[in-house]
């Protein structure tokens, strides 16, 4: 990933070899492009910033432009709330994946089924803990989804 940079501030990000070629079309270039050669032309390589571990209630994003740290431009991180657009989202991939594992298991109820009673038992138990996720209190980005039998 790569930034061009102007006075010292971003002027474009992201950015490619193949756009400063365009930009400088009677402009010969090597095959590869070092950093010093990158720098030449006011381009430099971005690192990416580890990303941080954010809060069950919270999401780290990507920033939208890189920043000098240590003289390395890097794309950092921003810790948010969730949106009430992103839990919504979420809540209904949940329950999405909390269907699919009932509709799974549906079997395991059903009168001809050939379990024996306990073992019928710990999967309707189960089957009760997966229409409760929707009750936890982590709901819908902290869940602690039920193990099956």
């Amino acid at each position: 990933m790569l930034v061009k940079i102007v006075n010292d501030a971003v002027d474009t990000f992201p950015y490619s070899v193949r756009k400063l070629k365009k930009e400088n079309p009677n402009t010969s270039f090597p095959k590869e492009m070092p950093p010093e050669a990158l720098a030449e032309w006011g381009v430099y390589r971005v690192e990416t910033a580890t990303k941080p571990t954010p809060a069950p209630s919270q999401t780290a994003v990507p920033d939208d432009s890189p920043a000098l740290v240590d003289s390395v431009w890097t794309l950092g991180w921003t810790v948010r709330d969730w949106t009430a657009e992103e839990l919504s989202r979420l809540a209904r991939n949940a329950r999405y994946d909390r269907d699919e594992k009932l509709s799974e298991s549906d079997w395991t109820q059903m009168p001809d089924s050939p379990l024996d009673s306990t073992t019928k038992a710990s999967w309707a138990t189960y089957r009760t803990a997966l229409r409760d996720v929707t009750e936890q209190s982590g709901f819908p980005t902290d869940i602690t989804w039920p193990t099956a039998p």
